[in-house]
């Protein structure tokens, strides 16, 4: 039963998946190109980017709203008062902060996350605490983060691997207007949409979550559903990634190519591309009818974790032992197929992230223990039972 979750794990893993650690999924990857695991980059404060491009950061903004209010309907314009000025030089890092509409509660500071198998010979070491306000999730419990000093030199690798973990530090929480934040009230977001209230990381859930291929019954009794802001994130960190390279501060190129990897990842994951993956249109009606919905969420809820927590669990386990050859890693390292970073990835991406959903969420309920998957009064997030998961898997 194990191998058939496996095989379903290796298919979702052709593209880096929204998963509980996104780095270790994006290194198995980089870590085989030795262009990219040398110290070739410079790292820089955010200030000194913001500084030196500020003109060019503004541009940037500007058009990216301009493109999100014609690709997307659902887009929330940025208010006037927190559009970026280049011409101004005082608090940079605050406006710049509000203008992309993030948490001010992350420091935003030069580190990296050191990677399985690697040494830092006592070398100092940043915590989790100091780069999030969230608990440490399981997986950051075991997990190392090196502070860098600016002007010290980093791979790409590390760069990007570690960035495209940051968006699920919190870079996304609070935003919207009933999230009890000052900056949700001045962000313009209005309320949120959707997302599990139970979690305390519930209210990135639009912005990770895009569900671009509703069925129209769906798509009209539920409108919210189609609030998603995903592709608003590949767009905007992209921009900018662009405008980094070209004017030379590659280090801040890479990373916020990073943080638009994640939203990439977040769409291959078919629990993030399909409200209910495995419940066909008539049982979620039946449902609505029946006052059940919150059950058919929360069940989704546990499978959507669960997944996560399995995912995580076996790759590190090989990574740590070292079996870089391993099938799973492999189809990490050399997948079959590739992307790109552009708003046109969208539909085709998230197609095939919603193909597999059924199938999936169906060797989920089949192979996993009922309790975790199959009980609505159960909550898997902080169940205790994250770190077991391979075993219980394997003992059904």
């Amino acid at each position: 039963m194990r191998f058939y979750l496996t095989v379903a794990l290796c298919l979702c893993s052709q593209l880096a998946g929204a998963w509980s650690d996104h780095a270790s999924l994006a290194w198995p990857m980089l870590r085989e190109r030795d262009a990219l695991t040398q110290p070739s980059l410079v790292a820089e404060p955010l200030e000194a980017f913001l500084l030196a491009e500020s003109d060019g950061v503004a541009g940037v903004l500007d058009q990216v709203e301009r493109a999100m209010l014609v690709l997307d309907p659902e887009y929330p314009a940025t208010p006037a008062e927190l559009r970026f000025d280049g011409t101004a030089s005082d608090d940079l890092r605050a406006r710049f902060i509000a203008a992309l509409r993030i948490s001010p509660r992350l420091s935003y500071s030069l580190y990296h996350q050191v990677m399985p198998g690697e040494s830092i010979d006592g070398a100092a070491t940043v915590s989790w605490q100091q780069l999030s306000f969230l608990e440490p999730g399981v997986s950051h419990e075991d997990t190392v983060y090196r502070p860098l000093l600016p002007g010290e030199e980093v791979s790409i690798a590390h760069v990007v691997a570690s960035a495209s973990d940051e968006p699920d530090m919190g870079m996304d929480i609070g935003l919207y207007t009933d999230n009890g934040t000052e900056f949700g009230a001045r962000y313009g977001m209005g309320p949120q949409p959707f997302g599990n209230p139970n979690l305390s990381y519930g209210s990135q859930a639009p912005l990770h979550m895009g569900f671009y291929h509703l069925d129209w019954l769906t798509a009209y009794a539920q409108p919210e559903l189609k609030r998603g802001l995903p592709l608003w994130r590949i767009v905007l960190y992209e921009s900018l990634a662009e405008l980094a390279f070209t004017t030379g501060h590659d280090y801040w190129g890479w990373r916020f190519m990073g943080w638009a990897l994640h939203y990439i990842g977040d769409l291959t994951q078919p629990y993030h591309t399909e409200p209910l993956p495995g419940v066909s249109l008539l049982s979620a009606l039946w449902s609505v009818i029946t006052g059940r919905t919150d059950e058919v969420i929360q069940l989704v809820s546990n499978r959507h974790g669960v997944i996560e927590s399995y995912q995580y669990r076996r790759m590190a386990d090989l990574m740590d032992r070292g079996r870089w050859s391993s099938p799973l890693l492999q189809s990490i390292a050399r997948p079959q197929t590739s992307c790109f970073l552009s708003a046109g990835v969208i539909p085709d991406l998230t197609l095939g992230s919603v193909a597999m959903g059924d199938q999936l969420d169906g060797i989920l309920s089949s192979v996993v223990p009922a309790r975790f998957v199959s009980d609505p009064t159960f909550e898997w997030v902080g169940s205790g039972f994250e770190d077991q998961v391979v075993d219980k898997v394997a003992g059904v």
